[in-house]
């Protein structure tokens, strides 16, 4: 130790003076380099930390929607079935509808058959009435007796216009 302060005293008071300020604003200059550098540092992770941020929000968004999107596709899918039974539901009202509608409509045919036959001859509102019937009958999907036996034999008498009073 001695011998370096015995080596400081061979320069003089203004070299030594020199070095302190030297080293003292080359301490300064490094410090505001490191301060510069820390705060670009600290942006540059907080910038990052923000993408980050950023990156986790879409990517739990992402898998919301894709959450949402599978529901709704299972949805579809049970929303599709259920149409389906519904289909198939109202083809068998149908059908089953049409076979009372025969049923029925087969059941007045014969009796306005029996009543024009009876009585020997038809009027114009009951031919009409006749034949209307007649029509949805088979639309309805019966036509077994109708054309074959009923409407000919009704069509053969004769029509009896009804007079009005005077």
């Amino acid at each position: 130790m001695d011998t370096i302060i015995d080596s400081l005293r061979t320069y003089d008071a203004i070299t030594i003076f020199g070095v302190i300020f030297f080293l003292s604003s080359l301490i300064s200059c490094l410090s505001k380099l490191l301060t510069t550098l820390g705060s670009l540092l600290t942006r540059y992770y907080r910038k990052r930390k923000g993408l980050e941020d950023k990156d986790t929000l879409i990517q739990n968004t992402l898998k919301q929607h894709q959450s949402e999107i599978e529901t709704l596709r299972q949805y579809e899918a049970e929303t599709h079935t259920d149409v389906k039974e519904i289909k198939v539901l109202l083809e068998s009202h149908i059908d089953r509808d049409n076979e009372r509608t025969i049923s029925s409509f087969r059941s007045t045919l014969y009796r306005l058959h029996m009543e024009f036959t009876k009585q020997k001859y038809v009027t114009p509102e009951g031919l009409k009435t006749f034949k209307e019937i007649g029509k949805v009958y088979v639309e309805a999907g019966g036509d077994d007796i109708y054309h074959d036996k009923l409407e000919p034999e009704v069509l053969k008498l004769p029509i009896h216009y009804e007079e009005e009073p005077l």
